[in-house]
């Protein structure tokens, strides 16, 4: 069987070693930003966007399969399609600040990793709704916050 798979399915490159990587909400945020964050990263692969407006849809999906020279990257106007692909790993979560925490609960209940924009909430019950849910599902769930991941911070 070995001869048969191309060369990619094993060692650092291959696809288990990866954590595929879906976009909810491609606006100035994420494709300025987070979007080019995570093409850069030999350990992701982004492979789908979501959002409700086209032209921002189109132009992520195309930024996404330029970076990979490929034209594979899956496009979603409606996040729960992109949450019910279980090829998905984790998502990141660049949409308007009240969808923040309804869309990263029901990711976490789709199984997924999130890490999402700031600000979370609005009030404190639904951090700890957020937090609660989190930790029961064995999920990571990480708050976007780029001055924290800088390695001079």
């Amino acid at each position: 069987m070995p001869l048969l798979a191309p060369a990619s399915f094993f060692g650092q490159s291959s696809p288990s070693n990866r954590i595929t990587v879906g976009m909810i909400g491609v606006g100035r945020q994420a494709v300025f930003a987070n979007l080019k964050q995570f093409l850069g990263m030999p350990d992701v692969q982004v492979v789908a966007v979501c959002d409700v407006d086209r032209w921002r849809l189109e132009q992520a999906k195309t930024q996404v399969d330029t970076a990979y020279s490929s034209r594979g990257c899956r496009m979603h106007a409606d996040y729960r399609e992109l949450l019910a692909d279980k090829s998905i790993d984790a998502v990141m979560i660049s949409t308007p600040d009240h969808w923040h925490v309804p869309m990263s609960m029901d990711a976490i209940r789709a199984g997924k990793d999130v890490s999402c924009e700031k600000p979370l909430t609005r009030f404190i019950t639904e951090g700890r709704a957020l937090s609660d849910l989190a930790a029961s599902r064995k999920r990571v769930f990480r708050n976007d916050s780029e001055f924290r991941s800088l390695d001079y911070f």
